[in-house]
């Protein structure tokens, strides 16, 4: 019989407890401080505001594209990352993990650097409509630029997971790499791929600074928090801050349930 080792250790799961709980506490006080400022009057009337409502929408319209986009470029990258050797790989990985680190404003000065109308490669896609200078498409361009980590990384997870062997044998059995890839790969990595999609999605509607910097307007949730808080107060500020937390938590739900899921999948295959 296996035993734990932190069996009769109770000075150090107290110790450990402790430390435990004050981060907890940490993170879980502000979030009850958020909700006793806001009150259940205050979220029931940003509840019905429409521009809070209209905002909130554009969010999750904006980031369920850039998340979608992120995954249709991201999961072929993901593949060739965790089946191909090549020089440079190094670098490209970290390039794709560069987002996540710079601060949020300098990614929207990059991207709109890149991408305005009076840019080379702007003007092109101006020409399809695909202005980002104020615009939903430059909300989905801020959006997309921080969140397409995610989708990469996670789908890489789920091809590490696949068993090479599974592919080998369809490829002897005459089957194309398309084929494989579409019918072995990417079925036994959806899992993976949608966890990344929905933290795609997550990253995305939390995204600020770089929105701000790119598309003030149309205005999301996010940017409209800092906008109420400078023009209605902090009450206000807060109540709308409830409704983002609520979309927050139904994402975070669904990435638990999906994971969840997967591991009882695969408890089930294995006996």
């Amino acid at each position: 019989m296996l035993v734990s080792p932190l069996t009769g250790n109770r000075g150090f799961l107290f110790t450990f407890s402790l430390t435990a709980s004050l981060l907890i506490s940490f993170l879980l006080i502000p979030l009850g401080v958020l909700l006793v400022t806001a009150g259940l009057s205050g979220v029931m009337d940003v509840a019905m505001n429409r521009e809070a409502i209209t905002s909130i929408l554009l969010s999750f319209e904006a980031g369920s594209l850039a998340a979608t986009v992120s995954v249709l470029l991201g999961v072929p990258l993901a593949y060739l990352l965790s089946r191909v050797k090549f020089r440079g790989k190094g670098v490209v990985e970290g390039l794709l993990d560069l987002p996540l680190v710079i601060p949020h404003t300098v990614a929207g000065i990059v991207v709109l650097l890149a991408y305005s109308s009076r840019t080379p490669v702007g003007s092109v896609l101006s020409n399809f409509g695909l202005v980002v200078e104020d615009s939903f498409w430059g909300i989905v361009a801020a959006m997309l630029f921080v969140s397409a980590p995610f989708s990469v990384n996670f789908a890489r997870q789920g091809f590490n997971a696949v068993d090479g062997g599974l592919e080998q044998v369809a490829r002897s059995l005459g089957a194309g790499p398309f084929r494989v890839f579409f019918t072995v790969s990417f079925p036994l990595a959806a899992r993976s791929i949608l966890v990344g999609w929905l933290m795609a999605l997550a990253r995305a509607i939390s995204e600020v600074g770089a929105i701000m910097i790119i598309a003030y307007h149309p205005i999301v949730g996010s940017v409209l928090v800092y906008e109420w808080f400078t023009t209605r107060g902090l009450k206000a500020a807060a109540s709308l801050s409830v409704l983002l937390l609520a979309v927050s938590l139904l994402v975070l739900i669904g990435f638990r349930v999906v994971q969840k899921t997967g591991r009882k999948e695969v408890g089930v295959f294995q006996r």
